[in-house]
């Protein structure tokens, strides 16, 4: 499901590549974490060279950044599709009962014509004439 427009592309690798990162590094801590209490515990897990457990520690690496990545640029995508459909909906709304700038102009347009001359003359009391002497 391909949602993201050509305008979006740098803003969707940005994410996709800092969620591949944490990724990264949340899979890296428990791989180190879970490495030293085997090297700890289990006597054949001590028993495996280093280069061997820096290729456990790579693949954990890259199945994090995977995972990561994934996961953050699908909930780009999902993001863009709710702003595509909550502005499709707004615009059928508007359509069917106007928008919300319509319905200021009209209310507008009701104070406009209950403040006008015509209707304040008739609502202010006359002023007597000055006495003459």
């Amino acid at each position: 499901m391909r949602l993201i427009k050509k305008n979006m592309d740098d803003a969707a690798a940005t994410e996709a590549m800092r969620g591949g990162a944490i990724g990264a590094l949340k899979y890296c801590t428990v791989a180190a974490f879970v490495g030293g209490v085997l090297t700890a515990v289990s006597p054949r897990f001590a028993a495996i060279r280093p280069p061997q457990k820096g290729w456990l520690m790579v693949a954990a690496f890259l199945g994090g950044f995977g995972n990561g990545s994934d996961t953050t640029f699908t909930n780009f995508e999902r993001r863009d599709r709710e702003m595509q459909i909550r502005i499709a909906e707004q615009n059928r709304h508007d359509i069917l009962y106007g928008s919300a700038e319509e319905h200021r102009d009209q209310a507008a347009a009701a104070a406009a014509s209950l403040s006008s001359p015509a209707a304040a003359a008739s609502t202010t009391t006359p002023t007597p004439a000055p006495a003459s002497a």
